[in-house]
């Protein structure tokens, strides 16, 4: 009689056994997934009309936010020596130079790191939106005079120029492995001027599922 007892209760502690381990996998699986899924890897939008990188396919090489001449080496890109980045107090005349009383530039250097080409569709600077200024396309860069036709982005826009390079790309496109840099020229809609050595949110939206977000340092080059 013991032995059946015994039997029976060898057999019901099989079964519980092999129940938690199904539980186990089941939720283990769906921890992987969230976490890929997550991470940018293997996430697809249905509705996208172009595939959608992994965020970790765009890196970011360089900046220059200071208040100086000739930022990421590149003449006539100026800023206004006031110990800030002029943003809302240079609402009045935004599309100007800084040098006379427009919005001040910043320039982001990032890198394409996969190997299929990504789509810069636009940049978060500390939470403002900029757009790719359409109108600087094909053109030589030059902010040496107040000019509106192209040969610097308006503010709340940006330009994209190759390494070392003063030429302005008529496309949005990196390829694979193409470096570049990102000539942005703050928005008169962030909220307040930025002092030096503050940090400065930026996120770089190219089609994926999450932006890049990186933060740099006002007054500063790397």
């Amino acid at each position: 009689m013991k032995r059946l007892v015994l039997s029976k209760r060898r057999g019901i502690s099989e079964i519980i056994g092999t129940l938690m381990l199904l539980a186990i996998t089941t939720i283990g699986s769906f921890f992987l997934a969230n976490l890929v899924q997550g991470s940018g890897f293997g996430s697809v939008d249905p509705s996208a009309t172009q595939p959608v990188s992994p965020v970790y396919s765009i890196r970011l090489t360089g900046y220059d936010t200071r208040d100086s001449a000739n930022l990421s080496d590149i003449s006539s890109l100026d800023n206004k020596f006031d110990k800030k980045l002029c943003t809302m107090s240079c609402a009045g005349f935004a599309n100007n130079i800084p040098n006379t009383s427009g919005t001040d530039f910043i320039t982001v250097q990032i890198k394409n790191i996969s190997t299929t080409p990504v789509y810069i569709k636009n940049l978060q600077i500390n939470g403002v939106t900029h757009i790719l200024d359409t109108q600087t396309a094909g053109k030589s860069f030059d902010a040496s005079a107040d000019d509106f036709s192209g040969n610097y982005p308006m503010n709340g826009k940006f330009s994209i120029v190759s390494s070392g390079g003063l030429v302005q790309k008529s496309t949005n496109q990196l390829s694979d492995d193409e470096e570049v840099t990102l000539i942005v020229k703050l928005s008169k809609d962030i909220g307040s001027d930025i002092s030096l050595s503050k940090p400065i949110q930026v996120l770089v939206n190219f089609g994926s599922v999450r932006s890049a977000e990186f933060v740099i340092l006002s007054g500063e080059t790397r």
